[in-house]
C-alpha cells in the first residue's frame, strides 16, 4: 500500500501517473491545494495520505461506473452529480472507474481543521469520518469556486480562498467529524473595532490581506471575527475590501493618468485583467471605458 507523506507537493502523481490538468500548488494557497484530472478507465493501488482527500466529480460520462474500498469497504457505485467522497487522513483507499472521468481533488492539511476545531467547543482531536459517495452541494460548490477563482485569477485572491477553506473546514467538521463540534455564535462588532479594521484595510489595501491577520489585528478567531463583521456591515471581509478596491481604483482612474496595470497592482489586485473582471461584474463597465466617462 502506497504511504504518501504530508508535504505541500504531496498530490494524487504518485498514485495517478499523469499530472493534473490544473493545480493550485504554485498558487500559495495555505491549508488546501487543488487538482484536476481527467482520466481515462483506470485502476488505481490502495493507498493512504496523511492529509484529508476530497473528491468531486465535475464531468461524468454517461453511466460511469465506480468500484471503491474505502477503510475495508467496498462499494459498487453509479456516480452521480453533486456527490462528494471524503477520505480521512491515514485511511485506505482504493479506486476503479470504467470510463473516462473528470474530476477535483482537495488536498486539506488537518491542521486547518484542527484550527477551527480549537476555535470551537470541540474535542481535542478531530476525527473525519471516511464517507462512501454522498450529494453534497456545498462541497461540490466550494470546489468548483475555487477551481473557477484558479483557473480566472491563477489562484491569487487569497483572501477568497482563505474564506472558503473556512467554510468548507466548518462543513467537514459539522457533517463528517464523529464528534461534531458546537460553534459559539458571534455578536456584532463593536465600532470602535470595525473602525480599527477598516482604518487597517484602508491603510493596505495594496498589500494582500489575510483574514488571519485582520482577525488577529482585533485579538478574535478567524470564525468568529468573519461572522461579527458580517453582523455589523451585511457583509463579508472579503466583498468589503473588494468594494474598497473598486472605489480606490475608480478614484485613481478619474484623477490620475497612471497606466491601468499600475492601478490595479496600487489597488491590491493581483493584474489587470483580474481588475477588469470584477470592475465589470460590480460596476457594469470596464476600467476602460469608465476613465473614459468620467475624463
Amino acid at each position: 500500500m502506497a504511504d504518501v507523506p504530508n508535504t505541500r507537493q504531496a498530490s494524487l502523481a504518485p498514485i495517478l501517473p499523469r499530472l493534473p490538468l490544473l493545480s493550485s500548488v504554485e498558487a500559495g494557497w495555505q491549508g488546501i491545494t487543488l487538482e484536476h484530472f481527467r482520466y481515462p478507465p483506470f485502476e488505481t493501488p490502495e493507498y493512504s495520505y496523511a492529509n484529508h482527500k476530497i473528491a468531486i466529480h465535475t464531468h461524468i460520462s454517461p453511466n460511469l461506473h465506480v468500484k471503491r474500498r474505502l477503510d475495508g469497504r467496498v462499494q459498487c457505485e453509479q456516480v452521480l452529480t453533486e456527490q462528494a467522497i471524503v477520505i480521512p487522513a491515514r485511511v485506505t483507499h482504493q479506486v476503479q472507474w470504467d470510463r473516462t472521468s473528470e474530476f477535483s481533488i482537495l488536498t486539506l492539511d488537518p491542521d486547518v481543521l484542527s484550527q477551527l476545531a480549537y476555535e470551537a467547543i470541540a474535542p481535542d482531536r478531530v476525527d473525519l469520518l471516511p464517507c462512501l459517495p454522498q450529494v453534497d452541494p456545498l462541497i461540490q460548490q466550494i470546489g468548483l469556486t475555487l477551481k473557477s477563482e484558479l483557473e480566472m485569477n491563477g489562484g491569487q485572491d487569497r483572501l477568497y480562498v482563505e474564506a472558503l477553506v473556512n467554510c468548507l473546514g466548518i462543513h467537514l467538521l459539522r457533517k463528517y467529524s464523529a464528534v461534531p463540534p458546537t460553534f459559539s455564535q458571534a455578536g456584532q462588532l463593536p465600532q470602535s473595532v470595525l473602525k480599527q479594521v477598516t482604518a487597517y484595510i484602508q491603510e493596505h489595501l495594496e498589500q494582500d490581506l489575510k483574514l488571519a491577520d485582520l482577525s488577529a489585528l482585533v485579538g478574535m478567531s478567524t470564525c468568529y471575527f468573519a461572522s461579527s463583521f458580517k453582523k455589523a456591515t451585511g457583509i463579508s471581509p472579503h466583498q468589503f475590501i473588494v468594494r474598497c478596491r473598486l472605489q480606490r481604483s475608480q478614484h485613481l482612474l478619474k484623477k490620475s493618468d497612471a497606466a491601468i496595470s499600475d492601478i490595479a497592482i496600487q489597488c491590491g489586485f493581483s493584474s489587470q485583467s483580474h481588475l477588469t473582471r470584477l470592475f465589470r461584474k460590480h460596476l457594469g463597465t470596464t476600467p476602460k471605458t469608465y476613465r473614459n466617462e468620467v475624463k
